[in-house]
């Protein structure tokens, strides 16, 4: 007997007599039909591979040709029946794993690897489990996108991500820290990875600085620095993912609100604001609130006093009219995060959340 067979998809693989005799045993059970031996049955199934392909190799359809051929040799017609029926089955599921249309067109652009069949894709996915091949195969399990897209390309020397998304560390209250985080960005972007940057650290628009500018044009204006990154940066099939943020008692939080207001402004990064427990009080009070911010090498402290229900209004109008920016409950956040027995786990912001 072969102790080799060809799979669908050209790999050769051992042959496994258990799966002949699962699949018969599979079929008698529904039929209700009874096989007096079925290893007899089997033994005259391998016999005629043997003979048949001599030192040929023969393929998965050829050998369920001749199981078929045996069952009906033998008067097991109602299994035969069901067996060719399952064949038939399977032979279908395998073409619309993915149907025509939209969900076609997704895989092609967003997981296909090159020219890859699914049956390659299956394969370098599950990373030769074949218990991993089947689960997904049979859509009882899918991993997430970037690991659909990129599991085992490693091996083609490419430089990828399993992990869809990240949280880049704030940039400091300077320039040359501003910039390296832009490039931190478009290094994640180039693995296939979205991030989240809190932008909460840099002083606002007026505040001194000690450099040819003199005062700062604040936070909100690296903003565009940002997008422009995540929309040169491409990737196969999506764009970069960017959620900027920025803390509701930063004295900038207006302007940042209102650069969502007009739609040609930032258009790849999506934006959120960090929303304490003690500004929500002011709303529901409706109380005057003061927006602070301290600067710390030049000693600076900048004020700014508000209605919180009228930056309420604000943010609740961009999201009516943009859907951002999106709220950030930040004290809950921390409250019920898995890292809150951590008294030094800092928290800096959030992966993107679309």
């Amino acid at each position: 007997m072969a102790k080799q067979i060809i799979k669908r998809d050209g790999k050769v693989v051992k042959y496994n007599r258990n799966k002949i005799k699962n699949a018969i045993q599979a079929a008698e059970q529904e039929t209700k039909e009874n096989i007096e031996n079925i290893n007899s049955l089997i033994n005259k199934i391998e016999d005629v591979i043997e003979n048949k392909f001599n030192n040929n190799l023969p393929t998965v359809e050829q050998i369920q040709d001749i199981v078929e051929e045996k069952l009906m040799e033998y008067n097991y017609n109602k299994i035969a029946k069901r067996y060719i029926l399952y064949r038939e089955e399977r032979k279908k599921a395998r073409k619309q794993w993915v149907s025509d249309g939209l969900p076609l067109s997704i895989w092609e652009r967003k997981y296909q690897f090159r020219d890859e069949t699914f049956e390659e894709f299956f394969d370098r996915i599950s990373g030769g489990n074949e218990k991993i091949r089947k689960i997904i195969k049979n859509k009882e399990f899918l991993p997430a996108g970037r690991i659909l897209a990129n599991r085992g390309l490693s091996k083609y020397g490419k430089k990828v991500t399993y992990s869809n998304c990240y949280v880049t560390s704030p940039p400091k209250d300077n320039l040359e820290s501003i910039v390296n985080k832009a490039k931190e960005l478009a290094r994640t972007y180039s693995f296939g990875g979205g991030s989240g940057l809190d932008l909460s650290n840099l002083r606002p628009a007026g505040a001194n600085v000690n450099n040819a500018a003199q005062t700062t044009s604040g936070a909100p204006s690296f903003m565009g620095l940002y997008d422009e990154i995540s929309k040169i940066i491409g990737m196969k099939g999506r764009r970069a993912a960017l959620m900027l943020s920025l803390d509701v008692n930063h004295p900038d939080i207006e302007e940042f609100i209102e650069k969502k207001l007009d739609l040609d402004s930032i258009t790849k990064a999506n934006i959120s604001v960090k929303v304490d427990d003690k500004f929500m009080k002011a709303v529901k009070n409706n109380k005057k609130y003061k927006l602070k911010f301290y600067v710390e090498d030049t000693g600076e402290e900048i004020e700014r006093e508000i209605e919180a229900s009228k930056l309420m209004n604000k943010l609740a109008y961009g999201n009516w009219f943009s859907s951002e920016p999106g709220v950030l409950f930040w004290d809950r956040i921390k409250k019920y995060s898995l890292m809150d027995k951590y008294d030094d786990f800092i928290y800096a912001g959030t992966n993107p959340l679309t």
